[in-house]
């Protein structure tokens, strides 16, 4: 689900704390050694149009996979906060560009368990190699040269696709009360991940049918 115009109080939160934290995890990146890595795949692209804009829809797959040598609680939720970062390769003819969205699929009417005394199912472990997928679809202007770009649209060609996905969207405080409560358990992850980068080849749209 793309941004929306109707968002909740309790949503703007839950964007400012993602927003907050990617920040933080940039700044301290140099600093930390990765425990978890997040890796994107392309299973699916379409174009349609929305309005006079055609649009790039793709499906993609994450993968988390636990890095470290000791066991990771992951958020797995509905609650999906993630930013697509879009740039022209390095090597383009192109004249280069980045595009920066963001995104968000939630359900603020769906209650989530997360505050317990032991991870809820909305919570995964993941031994020290092991991994879980998830998949979501995100969206692109294309600009096919007859229009100007937009600064949220991309030209066809060859571009680098890299997401920066939330993992928690409560409190900070929140965050490491549950760390400290269930690390027996494994130790919850509150980071923000950015995925390794992948290849993206934009191509000329044809006739396309409207967006859903």
């Amino acid at each position: 689900m793309n941004w929306t115009t109707r968002i909740s109080r309790h949503t703007l939160v839950r964007i400012s704390v993602f927003l907050t934290a990617v920040f933080v995890t940039h700044a301290v990146a140099a600093q930390s050694q990765p425990q978890l890595r997040l890796t994107a795949e392309i299973i699916d692209q379409s174009f349609c149009s929305l309005k006079e804009q055609t649009s790039l829809e793709l499906k993609l797959r994450l993968r988390y996979t636990n890095g470290s040598d000791r066991r990771v609680i992951v958020y797995k939720g509905h609650d999906l906060f993630y930013q697509t970062k879009i740039r022209t390769e390095e090597n383009s003819a192109a004249e280069p560009y980045e595009v920066l969205l963001l995104n968000m699929r939630y359900f603020d009417e769906e209650l989530e368990r997360i505050e317990a005394r032991s991870p809820s199912r909305v919570f995964v472990k993941l031994a020290p190699g092991a991994s879980f997928e998830r998949e979501l679809i995100t969206g692109i202007g294309v600009a096919d040269g007859s229009i100007p770009r937009s600064t949220t649209a991309v030209r066809p060609g060859r571009h680098i696709l890299q997401l920066i996905v939330s993992t928690w969207y409560r409190s900070p405080q929140l965050a490491e009360k549950l760390r400290q409560q269930w690390q027996r358990e494994g130790f919850l992850w509150s980071k923000p991940l950015s995925s390794v980068p992948l290849k993206l080849l934009v191509e000329k749209p044809s006739a396309v049918a409207p967006c859903r």
